[in-house]
């Protein structure tokens, strides 16, 4: 992408009114009113601040306080439905509007270990920038009435952003925390930025950090990186970088799957990172998929989507079969999670075998019997599992032509009565 010549100004007000949409400005002046009220400074913070710098739209609102973040959050919220709070690192998220605003108490960060959440404690607003990721995301813009709009930037990232670089703070950034790893390579994608070649070094120094973080972080930096506008990026990057071996050493960032991403964004306009998630796993084994879960304490979702995409696999020989009738095809489908079809589709499937998975989206799928069990139930089928699997083949037959009307499924219904009523057998063996 292009990058615009930021040298300008400081004080960054104006292009701070022009960047904000009316509610979402209105927002910043409550806020920086009810914290001049309270005594606390406050300031925009992070991924905002870059964004606006770059000239881009629909950024998130962070503000960082030098004060009670929670007790201000409650002070601009109606209700307390609207706050959610933690208390652990005084932080607070604040639905107003239509729009999410965090608050933060500023402060100073250390780390105990490697993979460790941080120590925090109470500090100023240059605490907290060079606590951050990287230079790009450790600036702020004063919203206080002494110096509103003014540019802090201790770290020249302005700079990098001009240059279109993604700079860590210090030479420990991986290590004190390992999900800048992944964040690095969202963000040099994302934007089209390179990493810097200090930060570079340190990045392959330091990439196995990654699994000294608890499978919650890592699990949720997938999900991150699977909710980028295009995935395939950072996951090529990742690869290229010997990251993404780290969570499965048969994971591949190749062109097979950037095909497979841009054809689900071709079927289905924004895949869910779920959709994602099974493309990304659709090659690995059972065994393998079982040993990812472990690794990253995948939602029972997620596996779930990733145990049922088996299914398609084991079940290609009879999806592509010229000679499968619906109802079996329709017996190996139904039940399986939308996501799963959704991603087989994205898969350079044989012609049949897509054909008849589309068919049973389409069609199949909403197959079923006219009659209920009730009026089953009044025909004089038993009450109980009878009646399930008598819907069950009635369906089938309609599935595969055999019956085609209501009065076809009557009939029949009668046929399977007159041959229960025979003796000799008892009636669940009949059906």
């Amino acid at each position: 992408m292009s990058r615009q010549n930021m040298e300008m100004p400081t004080n960054l007000a104006e292009k701070l009114t022009q960047a904000l949409p009316p509610l979402a400005a209105g927002l910043l002046r409550r806020a920086t009113t009810a914290a001049a009220e309270h005594g606390y400074r406050v300031y925009l913070v992070g991924g905002a601040v870059r964004d606006i710098l770059l000239g881009r739209s629909g950024f998130d609102l962070d503000l960082s306080v030098e004060g009670d973040a929670i007790e201000l959050a409650k002070a601009l919220a109606t209700s307390d439905e609207q706050v959610t709070v933690h208390h652990r690192f005084n932080t607070a998220r604040l639905l107003l509007n239509g729009y999410h605003l965090d608050l933060a108490r500023s402060r100073a960060e250390t780390y105990a270990r490697p993979g460790a959440l941080p120590t925090v404690r109470p500090g100023p607003i240059r605490a907290d920038l060079i606590r951050r990721d990287f230079s790009i995301n450790a600036m702020a813009i004063s919203l206080n009435a002494d110096d509103c709009g003014e540019l802090i930037d201790l770290h020249h990232g302005r700079d990098d952003l001009n240059a279109g670089l993604i700079r860590v703070l210090h030479p420990h950034s991986f290590i004190d925390d390992a999900t800048r790893l992944w964040r690095a390579v969202r963000y040099e994608q994302r934007l089209g930025f390179t990493l810097e070649a200090e930060t570079l070094k340190l990045f392959q120094r330091d990439r196995g950090m990654i699994t000294a973080i608890t499978p919650d972080r890592q699990r949720y930096e997938l999900e991150c990186a699977l909710g980028e506008p295009e995935p395939e990026k950072a996951l090529q990057r990742a690869d290229s970088l010997g990251l993404l071996k780290l969570w499965h050493p048969v994971f591949q960032g190749d062109a097979w799957l950037a095909a497979a991403f841009q054809q689900a964004r071709l079927l289905f306009g924004e895949p869910s990172p779920l959709l994602y998630l099974a493309l990304l796993c659709w090659r690995l084994t059972p065994q393998q998929k079982e040993a990812l879960a472990k690794t990253l304490r995948l939602t029972r979702k997620q596996y779930r989507v990733l145990a049922e995409s088996t299914v398609i696999g084991e079940g290609l020989p009879l999806l592509n079969s010229i000679q499968a009738a619906p109802s079996r095809l329709t017996a190996l489908l139904a039940g399986l999670d939308t996501t799963v079809l959704q991603a087989a589709l994205a898969t350079p499937l044989p012609d049949r075998a897509r054909r008849n998975i589309q068919e049973f989206i389409s069609v199949w799928a909403q197959v079923a019997p006219q009659l209920t069990g009730d009026e089953l139930q009044a025909m004089g089928v038993p009450r109980g599992p009878e009646i399930g699997r008598l819907l069950e083949e009635i369906r089938d037959r309609r599935l595969d032509g055999r019956i085609t009307s209501r009065t076809e499924e009557a009939d029949f219904v009668v046929s399977r009565l007159a041959f229960l009523a025979q003796p000799g057998e008892d009636s669940i063996n009949r059906l």
